[in-house]
């Protein structure tokens, strides 16, 4: 059982410039209509079969979130819930480039080195692992991991014209239409901690509708690879250069994506929990598309309270990141607004479906 929903994207276009952007959400926010009432560890086991896009980080989270609320630990390890998480990461980043990206620049798509990385995930393999390290390198960077980790502007540049994979000339198509396309002065969501958790509790319970439309200080935000690999210098670079454009949020996950081959530790936190006071808690992950938090109050041992913001929310609220990289550009052609929008879309990467429509401004 899945609860899903889609994305209703409406753009309002003049012939050569994007006037409107409106964003209406179908997605149930049906968390605590489905667990209220029930023993905590029913609905921790619950949570990943309920919402099973990223089922793995959402059964953490509810992990975490009922942990922070019982205060105990007795959890699964650090080590494991890392692997857990890389592992989901990793699997949801080759779909896109072994699945989606070839189909975007006429090839064919790379089902089986797909299936067999996913069967080495499943079977508790680390992204470092040989024979997953060697897909990403081979089917997805056509080089080195820690090569591509290190390089810079010009090495890139050499690599989307010169590599042999789908995903050096998907980066190319991108680049070629405009890298600077789908960028946003949207503020990027700060690291999570104890405090920014209490923050996002605090707004949770202040406003009904935070849940459906996240703000913070009064802002929308941004969430995803490009805010956990916004450190990496071939990152920083385009970001300084473009803006955090489509093309450095395909960027991000490529480094991310080198990250997790090479065995290098996250730059920062993949998941956390705070307790919020009695019988209450925060669980946080940090999955491919950005960062998922269910809080939980308990009354006893049963669930009074659930509820989740998943990083879609972030992405896709009517004034975020989504709506604010498309408004006021230009486009020559209505197929220029609906391509660029669905690369927008790609580069932010929706929990569910969405269907665009462009109607004369």
């Amino acid at each position: 059982m899945s609860f899903e929903g889609e994305l209703a994207i409406r753009l309002r276009f003049d012939g050569a410039h994007v006037r409107e952007v409106a964003i209406d959400s179908t997605r149930p926010h049906v968390a605590d209509r489905l667990l209220a009432g029930k023993p905590v560890d029913e609905a921790v086991a619950l949570a990943p079969r309920l919402f099973s896009i990223c089922g793995r980080a959402q059964g953490i989270a509810a992990q975490l979130a009922a942990e922070a609320a019982r205060g105990v630990d007795g959890g699964p390890t650090a080590a494991d819930r890392t692997r857990a998480i890389e592992a989901e990461i990793a699997q949801e980043y080759l779909w896109r480039a072994l699945i989606d990206w070839p189909q975007a620049v006429d090839r064919e798509p790379d089902a089986e080195a797909l299936a067999a990385v996913r069967a080495a995930l499943a079977a508790d393999a680390a992204p470092s692992s040989r024979a997953v390290r060697e897909a990403i390198e081979t089917r997805v960077l056509g080089g080195d991991a820690d090569d591509w980790l290190a390089s810079h502007v010009p090495a890139f540049e050499m690599w989307i014209a010169r590599a042999p994979t789908a995903a050096a000339q998907f980066a190319a198509q991108v680049q070629r239409d405009g890298p600077r396309h789908g960028a946003s002065d949207i503020p990027l969501l700060p690291t999570m901690n104890a405090a920014h958790a209490a923050r996002i509790a605090a707004a949770l319970d202040a406003d009904a509708a935070f849940e459906r439309t996240p703000q913070l200080d009064g802002r929308p935000a941004e969430t995803g690879a490009v805010a956990r690999m916004q450190s990496v210098p071939l990152v920083a670079a385009l970001t300084a250069a473009y803006g955090r454009s489509i093309l450095v949020r395909f960027v991000a996950r490529l480094a991310e994506l080198a990250r997790l081959a090479s065995g290098r530790p996250a730059p920062l936190p993949l998941y956390g929990r705070a307790t919020l006071g009695r019988g209450r808690g925060l669980g946080w992950v940090e999955t491919a598309r950005g960062l998922l938090v269910h809080t939980v109050e308990l009354d006893g041992d049963l669930v009074k309270r659930y509820r989740i913001v998943a990083p879609t929310e972030w992405n896709f609220h009517p004034r975020g990141a989504f709506a604010a990289g498309l408004a006021g550009a230009y486009a020559a052609s209505e197929i220029d607004v609906r391509r660029r929008a669905h690369w927008l879309a790609q580069s932010l990467d929706p929990c569910v479906a969405y269907r665009v429509e462009i109607a004369d401004a």
